[in-house]
């Protein structure tokens, strides 16, 4: 790959998706992509930029390059602070007054599905909510995390932060991997999405709380503004952002402010009014 053609792939790869390969990152862009160029016959980078930008090929090869670009690597109650935190304080302030409808929380970049099914498993062992009271919304732009997500069959690796009583009430052996209950599936609605396409965002339904964590890492600041100020408008008033340990909002956006809860931090919306 030459630096021609690195940029030019890169350009089409952060205005589709936001991921930012800095001059570093050539050789890891040129990698993942060898296998797409393989696989569509193509002899040269320069000839891969051009089937991005065709038409008629366009949308089918950026559903394929997903694959290839996102890092999935997940488990079961990751960071689990923040889910405690979730079902302590605020839980009490997102149920706070007259409620007649469920709790919804999205899991944007929900991955093979371990962070939107530990969600719902968390609701359900607090014993705080009834199974019709919350609802968990999951999210991915790539087609192929999806499929494993609604699979869900799970091998030993993504279970390394789970309690053994966990797995034998909410899943069944089956071989050499782990199926979750249908009490825990039914919870869980996926669908793909783009977190830069703003006309599908605006589609959405209002969250409580919204999940996006080890994302925002991958993009460069101006991507990460306009994701996290697109989550705020999504989010009921005073709803919460849960991001992953190493992301911060410091000196991006005034959209939120932080909370601090035991042993993590967790951002609230701000009220329009109360913004710098």
């Amino acid at each position: 790959m030459s630096e021609g053609e690195f940029r030019a792939l890169r350009d089409i790869i952060r205005e589709e998706f936001g991921l930012y390969y800095d001059d570093g990152k050539q050789f890891l862009l040129q990698s993942r992509l060898a296998l797409r160029l393989a696989k569509a016959g193509l002899e040269s980078f320069d000839a891969y930029s051009a089937m991005l930008r065709n038409p008629r090929t366009r949308e089918t090869e950026m559903r394929e390059l997903t694959s290839v670009l996102t890092n999935n690597e997940t488990y079961f109650f990751r960071e689990r602070a923040q889910l405690k935190a979730l079902v302590g304080g605020v839980l009490d302030e997102i149920r706070g007054g007259v409620r007649v409808r469920p709790l919804r929380i999205w899991s944007a970049a929900c991955s093979s599905g371990e962070e939107p099914y530990s969600l719902a498993m968390t609701l359900m062992e607090s014993g705080r909510l009834r199974p019709d009271e919350f609802e968990i919304y999951a999210s991915d732009i790539s087609d192929r995390v999806l499929e494993l997500a609604q699979r869900a069959r799970y091998q030993s690796l993504s279970f390394r932060a789970t309690e053994p009583g966990m797995l034998q009430r909410y899943f069944e052996p089956v071989g050499h991997e782990y199926r979750l209950k249908d009490e825990v599936r039914r919870h869980v609605r996926f669908f793909r999405l783009n977190l830069l396409d703003q006309q599908a965002l605006s589609g959405l339904q209002e969250m409580d709380a919204i999940f996006c964590r080890n994302v925002l890492i991958y993009f460069d600041r101006v991507t990460q503004k306009r994701v996290v100020e697109s989550f705020a408008q999504r989010l009921t008033e005073r709803g919460y952002l849960f991001l992953g340990h190493a992301e911060s909002l410091f000196h991006l956006t005034d959209y939120y402010e932080p909370i601090l809860q035991p042993d993590t931090i967790v951002y609230r919306r701000r009220a329009k009014e109360a913004r710098a």
